[in-house]
C-alpha cells in the first residue's frame, strides 16, 4: 500500500510539473482600455481612419504615429489594416472642428480582427519600419505579452493587457505584474488541484466499483468453492463404502475360495471312494459270477438245499448298493 500511495504521489506531480512551469511564464493578451469607445469606422491611408457622427464625418488619427513609407508599403500596410481593423475602439484625446461637417478626433486607437486581442495603433512601427513613433517597453519578469505585432518575453511593450485567467483587463506598466504574475500562478495551481481532485473522485469511484465487482467475484468463487468441498465428502463418503463393499466382497470371495478347496478335497475323497467301490463292485461281480458258476454246477449234480454263499453274495450287494446311494446323495448336494 505504501509503495502504491507513493507511485501515485510522484505521478500526481510528473503531471502537475508541465502546469506549474506553464505558469511561471505569465501570458498577457493584448487589449483595449475598458472606457474605449465602439466606432463603425474604415482606414482610409496609413495613418487615418473615417467614421460619421451625426451627420459629420470624422476623421480618426493615431496620437504620436506618423507614416514614411513608398505608396507599395503604404498598400502592404492598408491591406494589414483591413485585416486587423474588423472592428475600431477611440480613446478620443484631442478634438479639432475643421469645418461644420468634419472632425478630426486624435485619439488612442485599438482594432481587433475577431476579438480575441486587440492592436494598439501605437505599436505599428513593431511591425512596419516606414512607421515613425515612441514604443515604450517595460520589464515584466516572467510574463508573456501576446499581441498582433508579436510575442515578447520578460520585456514587453507597455499597453493594456488582459489576463485570460482572472479575466482581468490592467496597464502596463502602471500595473503590478509580479503580484499578478503570482496571482496567475496560484490560480494555474489552484486550478491543477481542482483537477486532481476531480480524478482523484473519479479513481475512487472507480475504485469502489472495482471492489464491489472484486467482492462479487469472491462471494462466487466462494460458494464454488463450498460446493467442491460438499462434493468431496460425499465422494469420499463414497469411496468409503465402496472400498466397504470391496473389502465384504474380498472376504466372501475367500470364503467362498476355501469352501471351494474344501468341496474338492471332499470330492476328490469321494472319488477315490466310489473308484474303490468300483473296484469291490467289480470283485464282487466277479466273485457272483464264480458263484453263480459254481452254483450252477452244483444244481446240474443234484445237490440241494440253499447254499450259504449266496447269502454272503446278497449281502456284499447290499452294502455296495447303500454306498452308492450316499455317494450319489452327496454328489446331487453338491
Amino acid at each position: 500500500m505504501y509503495i502504491c500511495g507513493r507511485a501515485m504521489s510522484i505521478a500526481k506531480w510528473i503531471w502537475l510539473t508541465p502546469l506549474l512551469l506553464a505558469a511561471s511564464a505569465v501570458a498577457y493578451v493584448s487589449w483595449a482600455p475598458p472606457h474605449v469607445m465602439l466606432v463603425q469606422a474604415y482606414p482610409i491611408n496609413a495613418t487615418h481612419f473615417i467614421t460619421y457622427v451625426n451627420y459629420a464625418t470624422v476623421y480618426i488619427t493615431q496620437a504620436g504615429l506618423s507614416f514614411h513609407g513608398p505608396p507599395a508599403e503604404a498598400q502592404a500596410v492598408m491591406q494589414y489594416l483591413y485585416s486587423q481593423c474588423r472592428y475600431v475602439a477611440v480613446d478620443v484625446l484631442n478634438v479639432i472642428q475643421i469645418s461644420e461637417t468634419e472632425q478630426l478626433w486624435t485619439a488612442d486607437v485599438y482594432c481587433t480582427s475577431d476579438g480575441s486581442m486587440w492592436l494598439w495603433l501605437r505599436w505599428l512601427p513593431l511591425r512596419f519600419t516606414a512607421y515613425s513613433g515612441y514604443v515604450e517597453y517595460v520589464n515584466a519578469t516572467n510574463a508573456t505579452a501576446v499581441t498582433p505585432v508579436g510575442t515578447f518575453t520578460n520585456y514587453i511593450p507597455a499597453g493594456w493587457y488582459l489576463d485570460p485567467a482572472t479575466k482581468t483587463v490592467f496597464r502596463v506598466p502602471e500595473a503590478n505584474i509580479t503580484l499578478l504574475a503570482h496571482i496567475e500562478r496560484l490560480s494555474a495551481q489552484l486550478k491543477a488541484l481542482k483537477a486532481e481532485l476531480e480524478r482523484s473522485r473519479a479513481n475512487a469511484s472507480q475504485a469502489a466499483s472495482l471492489i464491489a465487482r472484486l467482492e462479487a467475484q469472491l462471494a462466487a468463487l466462494e460458494a464454488q468453492r463450498r460446493a467442491l468441498e460438499e462434493a468431496l465428502r460425499q465422494r469420499e463418503s463414497e469411496v468409503t463404502a465402496l472400498q466397504a463393499n470391496l473389502r465384504a466382497a474380498q472376504a466372501e470371495n475367500e470364503r467362498l475360495r476355501s469352501q471351494l478347496a474344501q468341496l474338492k478335497a471332499e470330492n476328490d475323497q469321494l472319488k477315490a471312494q466310489l473308484a474303490s467301490m468300483n473296484q469291490t463292485i467289480a470283485s464282487l461281480n466277479d466273485q457272483l459270477s464264480a458263484m453263480m458258476t459254481q452254483l450252477a454246477l452244483q444244481t446240474s449234480g443234484g445237490e440241494e438245499g440253499p447254499n450259504p454263499l449266496m447269502y454272503v453274495l446278497f449281502a456284499a450287494l447290499a452294502g455296495v448298493a447303500a454306498a452308492f446311494a450316499i455317494y450319489r446323495k452327496k454328489k446331487a448336494e453338491e
